[in-house]
Formats: structure tokens, C-alpha cells, sequence
């Protein structure tokens, strides 16, 4: 590119801005915001309802746009290739201090809601261990083979045990824990302690 086509752009570029100074409008036939109308803007921000009662020519989109470009509300961040790739990579597994940590100009509730507009999910967790070795068994592998307890009652025909009472250890309910085991290809062994 040669200094005669820059210098000749820059002149067309400051003809069109003296045209729409001149005229009001852009190109598009957009009107041009107006001091007055900034003014306005800055007075009643947070109150768009207002905004528009006063500034009537205006789209609420673009009183929104407006008012981003005056610094008046949070811009928007652009997520880009990267950002999204370390986001997918973290999310499942990492903690919510790693995943703040690693955006920290980002809010936890917006992390979360890019995440679910891009598919992300979080790993879910373990089911609480109970003490009962066999009810421990049964809920390890239900985990493993990402099966839910409401599955597994409705599957073994157990009412809701496992949803609701399973993980009290006071009253382990043998019965519905073998129908779960043999559900889940496995069987229920007792194991007696040497006698000393």
C-alpha cells in the first residue's frame, strides 16, 4: 500500500465525518446522539423506563449501546477461543475458587451461565458414604454407571429407599440393597469374623 492511498483514504474519511456532522445522520440513516441527549442518559441511567419516555426516538437496544459507550454500565466481555477452551477444560472438575481464580475480572453467576450456554457441565459428586459397607457398594457403582437413586427405586421396585432413607445408617434394609446389587449385576455377600 503507497502514502497516495492512505492519505487519500484519510481525506474521505474526514469528508464523511464534516457530512455527517453537518447533516446529523450516519451513512445508515442513523441519527447522531447529541450532548444533550448524553446529558439525558447520564441523569437517568439506571432507569430505562424513563429513557425512553424522554429520548422517544430511540430503540431501548440502542439506548442500551449508548450507554455502555458512555462507561455508564458493564460492557459486555467477549469470550474468546481461549478463554472458552480453559473454561471447558476447568469447569467439570475444578473448584469454584480455580475457575474464579483463572477469570478473575468475572462474576461466578456469569462463569456459570457461559457455561451452560456453551454446554459445559459440572462432574457431578460422589454420593455421601453411609458406613454400611454393601449400601456404600451399591451407591459407589450407581455413581460409576451414572445411575440416580430415583432410577435405581423405581428399577428395583423398592418405593423410595434409596432416595430417602439410604443414607441413614441406623436401619440398613437388606433386602432392597440385594435387589439393587443383583439391578446392578453384583451380589450381596456376608462375611463372618474368625472366631478367636
Amino acid at each position: 500500500m503507497h502514502l497516495h492511498d492512505l492519505t487519500r483514504g484519510a481525506a474521505s474519511a474526514a469528508r464523511l465525518r464534516g457530512h455527517i456532522l453537518r447533516s446529523g445522520y450516519t451513512l445508515f440513516g442513523q441519527k447522531v446522539w447529541t450532548e444533550g441527549e448524553d446529558l439525558i442518559c447520564r441523569l437517568f441511567y439506571p432507569d430505562y423506563f424513563a429513557l425512553r419516555q424522554i429520548l422517544y426516538t430511540r430503540t431501548r437496544r440502542a439506548i442500551r449501546a449508548h450507554c455502555q459507550i458512555l462507561g455508564l454500565c458493564k460492557t459486555r466481555r467477549t469470550w474468546g477461543p481461549l478463554d472458552k477452551m480453559r473454561l471447558k477444560k476447568l469447569y467439570p472438575t475444578a473448584t469454584r475458587e480455580e475457575i474464579c481464580a483463572a477469570f478473575p475480572d468475572i462474576e461466578w453467576e456469569n462463569i456459570c451461565a457461559v457455561a451452560r450456554y456453551y454446554g459445559y457441565r459440572r462432574k457431578k459428586k460422589p454420593y455421601k458414604i453411609t458406613g454400611v459397607p454393601a449400601l456404600d457398594a451399591v451407591r459407589v457403582r450407581c455413581y460409576d454407571v451414572k445411575i440416580n437413586m430415583r432410577e435405581l427405586d423405581e428399577d428395583c421396585r423398592t418405593k423410595k429407599y434409596f432416595q430417602k432413607r439410604g443414607y441413614k445408617t441406623q436401619y440398613p434394609n437388606f433386602r432392597a440393597i440385594n435387589r439393587a446389587a443383583s439391578y446392578l449385576g453384583g451380589y450381596l455377600d456376608f462375611h463372618f469374623p474368625p472366631e478367636t
